[in-house]
């Protein structure tokens, strides 16, 4: 595998010949609203101040060119063409001699494309770790036949069109090859409806466990140094609908992928109203049904720390049809789901984005920030609790962002865990952390074993109940021998009961 450093120093490289090209590829977007910690999707203006910078044949793709029309109109002349389908089509009629034009891949060029274009993983700088590669499984949405959700991009695609396994595990094998070792199974509306029987006839089709068991144990088999393997989303009425075939796959997912597991349900709304406004894909009841056999199969304890397959959850805030009512039943079914002890990986709070309708502003703002304000107290922090207690040693964490003395870090995976750990190297080697001190979604942590003789000052007032002048006290007094003279060495020994088995004193 290659240093870290090699891909940056590389794409150093290509800036210096940028001007000598004679074509350029601006491939960016994002059809769905997220936050991140390290980088953000390419923006319309970054776009332009690019393309206006290169002398040559400009093409644009991605949701950049198939969602942002309206914004992209005063820079149309930057371009030579905007793909409004896929670009890796454009770009290969271009260069087979033919003009720009739009059309879809095929799936043979899918196949073929997908392995021939692995290597391009050598030029991300998290290359090998953290890099996650995302496995295209099919596109499209089975709800087709019904016009799918009001907001959603993926029935634009129409009738799904699934990849074969072996052009998937073909793929992962080069990847693997490349360096990969991280893989998540996205780009699909719902992972139980690959390869599911009467898809084109039923929005819920029945899902095929042998299916799903067979690719996994492909990929398994393709990538012999498979480090993590994660999905993406889940239908929770498909879930609902057919509870047997579903938990057999969820058992597949438990054996077969790696543990920090999470599957994403498209909830979006707990009222009736909206959910039928907006022909949204479960009912509240079908997605807390899916919620406990999320939680019954894939609640266990898992080699990363966290449990091995648990479901997270998406409200979409501005459909058709809300009202101040509707915030108060997504509240009440989430105090449903808490009073029975069930876990949620993450809550996602979004904002729907105008790329298939206008929805407008969001007219009930302070309706939108009182409930968001309300799940990460009540619902968020109590959650984390119990999903990490106090203790809970997490695996292979990756430092990334440094913010004052504090570094932000993750493990590699679907929906990491934001993990604040003090004297970390943005960008070092991966570190096992014990959490101390839980917020409303992310945690703090040491690295682990921590070793109370050895901590910083401020790393030992970060331990909740210690504080500055405890640290000064216990540092003063260090080395200790045991946890009992640590302890001893506070006005309130008990301070540190919680976090006993997280000490070392080598």
């Amino acid at each position: 595998s290659l240093p870290v450093h090699g891909a940056m120093e590389r794409a150093k490289e290509k800036a210096s010949v940028f001007r000598q090209c004679e074509m350029l590829v601006i491939t960016g977007g994002a059809s769905v609203p997220g936050k991140y910690l390290r980088g953000m999707p390419l923006s319309v203006n970054e776009m332009a101040t690019v393309a206006s910078a290169f002398p040559g044949e400009v093409l644009l793709g991605g949701p950049l060119a198939r969602f942002s029309r309206g914004e992209l109109d005063r820079f149309a002349s930057l371009f030579a063409h905007i793909a409004r389908l896929d670009a890796e089509a454009s770009l290969f009629d271009r260069l087979k001699g033919g003009g720009w034009a739009d059309r879809e891949r095929t799936n043979a060029e899918e196949e073929r494309w997908a392995v021939n274009g692995a290597k391009v993983v050598l030029e991300h700088p998290d290359h090998p770790r953290p890099l996650t590669v995302e496995l295209s499984l099919y596109r499209g949405c089975v709800r087709y036949i019904s016009g799918g959700c009001s907001f959603c991009t993926d029935i634009l695609y129409g009738k799904p069109r699934f990849r074969e396994q072996a052009g998937i595990i073909a793929e992962v094998r080069e990847l693997s090859r490349q360096g990969a070792v991280n893989f998540r199974l996205g780009g699909a509306s719902c992972l139980f409806c690959f390869g599911a029987d009467g898809v084109g006839k039923s929005e819920t089709p029945k899902p095929d466990p042998t299916a799903v068991r067979s690719l996994l144990a492909g990929i398994r088999k393709a990538a012999p140094k498979l480090e993590v393997l994660h999905t993406d989303n889940a239908n929770p009425a498909v879930i609902a609908e057919h509870p047997e075939e579903s938990r057999g796959i969820l058992e597949t997912l438990v054996e077969r992928c790696t543990g920090g597991n999470a599957l994403s349900l498209g909830l979006e709304s707990a009222d009736p109203a909206v959910n039928t406004a907006n022909n949204l894909n479960s009912t509240p009841e079908q997605a807390l049904e899916a919620i406990r056999l999320i939680n019954e199969v894939g609640n266990r304890p898992s080699q990363t720390g966290l449990p091995a397959l648990l479901p997270g959850l998406n409200f979409l805030c501005g459909l058709t049809g809300e009202t101040s009512a509707t915030y108060e039943l997504n509240l009440k079914f989430l105090r449903k789901v808490a009073d029975e002890r069930l876990l949620l990986r993450r809550i996602n709070i979004r904002q729907v984005m105008p790329t298939r309708h206008r929805f407008g502003p969001l007219e009930r703002r302070g309706d939108f920030l009182r409930f968001k304000e309300k799940v990460r107290k009540e619902i968020d922090h109590p959650m984390l609790l119990r999903l990490v207690p106090t203790g809970t040693v997490l695996r292979d964490v990756h430092p990334e962002v440094a913010l004052g003395k504090l570094t932000f870090c993750r493990q590699a995976g679907t929906y990491p865990l934001l993990v604040a750990v003090p004297g970390l190297e943005p960008g070092g080697p991966a570190v096992d952390v014990a959490v101390i001190d839980h917020g409303d979604r992310s945690v703090t942590g040491l690295l682990s074993p921590v070793r109370l003789n050895r901590l910083s000052l401020y790393a030992m007032s970060l331990i909740p109940g210690i504080g500055k002048k405890r640290a000064a006290r216990i540092a003063v007094k260090r080395p200790f021998r045991s946890f009992e003279e640590a302890a001893a060495a506070l006005d309130e020994p008990g301070l540190l009961e919680p976090f006993r088995d997280c000490f070392s004193f080598d």
